[in-house]
């Protein structure tokens, strides 16, 4: 089994998470631990392009962060998800919940 990785970066006013690896059953309480961290207490990056395996539980952290940060008056995007996270994100039917990006440089000013 192979772990996860989370980076953690501040670019153009953004926290951003770079995650490398599978966000599965196995992995997804790490991401859960640093995304609600962020999520709703400062603006959020999540980049998924390095990410291999993506199951709901990864997606439900997710959705659940972006509530969180809606609520708060935060903004989350989601940078440049790689074809396996965007085709699990896809899949879950709220494809429009997610703000996708395709990089750093495309974040509004926060």
């Amino acid at each position: 089994m192979t772990g996860i990785s989370i980076q953690i970066d501040e670019q153009n006013g953004y926290t951003v998470l770079t995650i490398t690896g599978p966000i599965n059953s196995y992995t997804f309480t790490e991401l859960q631990e640093k995304i609600t961290r962020f999520a709703g207490q400062t603006n959020l990056a999540v980049h998924l392009g390095g990410v291999t395996t993506m199951t709901s539980a990864g997606i439900g952290v997710i959705l659940a962060a972006i509530e969180d940060a809606d609520a708060a008056g935060k903004k989350i995007f989601i940078l440049a998800p790689s074809e396996i996270a965007r085709l699990a994100m896809e899949s879950t039917g709220f494809m429009d919940s997610f703000p996708i990006l395709q990089s750093v440089k495309d974040l509004p000013q926060a």
